[in-house]
Order: structure tokens, then C-alpha cells, then sequence
């Protein structure tokens, strides 16, 4: 809280039923006369696209490719990457296919912070 609000406090709590409301409706009525903000663009931000080590490992490849889209949510992505990670350790999928795919999940979440729809 800035010093004004503290200052408008201090005076709201000095004042009868009464008189805050009439502070209440005047404060609306300003306001209402003021010009709406104009809503701020989203700024899109653009991977930027690391290429593949020589025998990356899915590890790695998670790592590079977080940092080749920094712009998006890790935790939002955790449980795509964690099953995809799965797949390999658990169930034996090979770290090539399993890296193509991470590699289509995080472009597919590139595409829905971009605003794109999904195909169903």
C-alpha cells in the first residue's frame, strides 16, 4: 500500500456513514470519466531453436530444448515431458524416437502460447 492509499484510508476512517459514501460515489464518478486502457498485446516470443548434440540424451534433449523455448511454462509442461521420460526409462523406447517426440510436445505447446488452435 503507497502512501496515498494510507492517507485515503486515514480520512475514509475519520468520515460518518455518511460522508463515505459520498466519497464512494464520487470516486466512481471519476472513474467512470476516465478512458478505458487499451488492452496490451501479447509479445509472442520466438524459440530460439538449439540443434541436436551427437548422442544427446533425453535428459539433455529436455534441457536443450527448455532452453530453446524458454518462453514457455516448465510446470506446464511437466507431465508431458515426465511421460514421455517414462516411456524411455520404463519402457524402453529408444532415446531417439523419444527426443522426436519431446520435440513435437514442445512445439505443440509453442503453438498453443502462440494462441494457435489445436486440431482435434
Amino acid at each position: 500500500m503507497n502512501s496515498r492509499e494510507r492517507q485515503f484510508l486515514k480520512v475514509m476512517r475519520k468520515l460518518d456513514a455518511a460522508g463515505q459514501e459520498q466519497v464512494v460515489a464520487f470516486a466512481e464518478f471519476l472513474r467512470s470519466r476516465q478512458k478505458p486502457e487499451a488492452p496490451q498485446e501479447k509479445v509472442i516470443e520466438k524459440p530460439n531453436l538449439l540443434p541436436a548434440r551427437e548422442g544427446e540424451s533425453v535428459v539433455g534433449a529436455i534441457k536443450r530444448l527448455r532452453e530453446s523455448y524458454s518462453m514457455l511454462d516448465a510446470k506446464e509442461m511437466l507431465n508431458d515431458t515426465s511421460s514421455l521420460m517414462s516411456r524411455h526409462v520404463m519402457g524402453g523406447i529408444e532415446a531417439e524416437t523419444v527426443i522426436i517426440e519431446l520435440e513435437v510436445m514442445f512445439e505443440r505447446h509453442y503453438q498453443r502460447y502462440c494462441g494457435v488452435p489445436e486440431d482435434d
